[in-house]
């Protein structure tokens, strides 16, 4: 007898019956539905799952902007001080 795995065997399988023209019974409704509510679970994780990847990504992506403009500024203040050196010696004779 082989392993069937029912998470797996849930997903897969369109359950239901082959009454023809009966009616369904409370436990077949019962089961239908926790099989919607389960799918219906799964399509809120996989969303909850897409916005933290998402809001990681932004996170490094604004990391690493963030680190580029203190490089950029300090940069800047760099050269305005070899600006401001130059323009010392410009004037002293």
């Amino acid at each position: 007898m082989s392993h069937r795995n029912y998470r797996e065997q849930s997903r897969d399988v369109q359950w239901g019956t082959t009454n023809d023209g009966a009616g369904l019974s409370i436990e077949q409704i019962n089961c239908g539905s926790l099989l919607r509510i389960a799918d219906a679970s799964e399509k809120m994780a996989q969303r909850y799952t897409e916005l933290i990847d998402k809001a990681s990504r932004l996170e490094k992506a604004n990391n690493s902007l963030y680190a580029q403009n203190r490089q950029q500024e300090r940069s800047m203040s760099a050269l305005k001080g070899q600006i401001t050196k130059l323009k010392r010696k410009l004037v002293q004779p």
